[in-house]
């Protein structure tokens, strides 16, 4: 006999949710039987995840905190409250310090760091109300290190780690629990477009040597599973090739 999930029926609202990471934290929420509200700007793909997981498709563009609102109230509208928010959306531009644009950082910082503010903020509000839900912010092990050729990127997740770490602060004497969750390399197909690699070409493959955004949600699932009992303040997560 199969022991029931703990998360069946929880309303789970994930952003970025039509490919890559997105798309395995919905099929792994699925699993567990929660209700989920997906969100992403490009509605064939997501629409797709969501008759996979059966699941509510709203087009939302994470840099308009006004769209981010209105996918946490079509969540609260369709089933009356909101336990676990996952800020996944998220944006990578690699390449020297000297060469990154203002229009670049600016799109990563409205992306990667607007968006996981204001996604937070939208749930929190109405978790703050409940006394209860895990907001979960997808950072980076960018967040914590310095790498060369990330300059932009690293300072986006340092940004969501510093945040997130307040907020769980702010959070907790409301029965709110936060998490960043920071992942190494995960093999996803947001590789195979990237104009510059960060990383030795001719000694790391993405599809051989990095995690798999399965593995990852999983993780995800796991923190949520144990957030009515414990607080999770941070996961980091690397692939082995982090320790070669």
């Amino acid at each position: 006999m199969t022991a029931r999930s703990p998360l069946k029926g929880k309303v789970v609202v994930i952003t970025g949710a039509s490919r890559g990471l997105g798309a395995a934290l919905a099929r792994a929420f699925a699993a567990e039987g929660c209700k989920l509200v997906l969100g992403a700007r490009t509605m064939p793909e997501l629409e797709a995840v969501a008759a996979e997981t059966g699941a509510m498709a709203v087009q939302t563009d994470v840099r308009e905190p006004g769209e981010l609102q209105a996918l946490v109230d079509a969540a609260v509208g369709e089933h009356g409250r909101l336990d676990i928010m996952i800020n996944n959306a998220g944006l990578a531009i690699y390449g020297p310090f000297e060469s990154v644009s203002p229009e670049q950082l600016d799109l990563l910082w409205q992306t990667n760091v607007r968006g996981a503010y204001f996604g937070s903020q939208a749930a929190f509000r109405v978790m703050k109300q409940q006394r209860s839900g895990l907001i979960v912010n997808i950072s980076s092990v960018a967040g914590k290190w310095h790498l060369p050729n990330e300059s932009a990127y690293n300072a986006t997740k340092w940004a969501v780690n510093g945040f997130t770490g307040t907020l769980r602060l702010e959070a907790e004497p409301h029965g709110v629990k936060v998490t960043a969750v920071c992942p190494g390399g995960i093999d996803t197909p947001f590789w195979k477009a990237m104009d510059y690699y960060p990383f030795p070409q001719d000694r790391i493959d993405p599809e051989r040597d990095f995690m798999k955004p399965e593995q990852v949600a999983e993780t995800v699932v796991h923190v949520a599973r144990g957030a009515d009992t414990y607080v999770v303040p941070e996961v980091v997560m690397l692939p082995l090739i982090s320790q070669r």
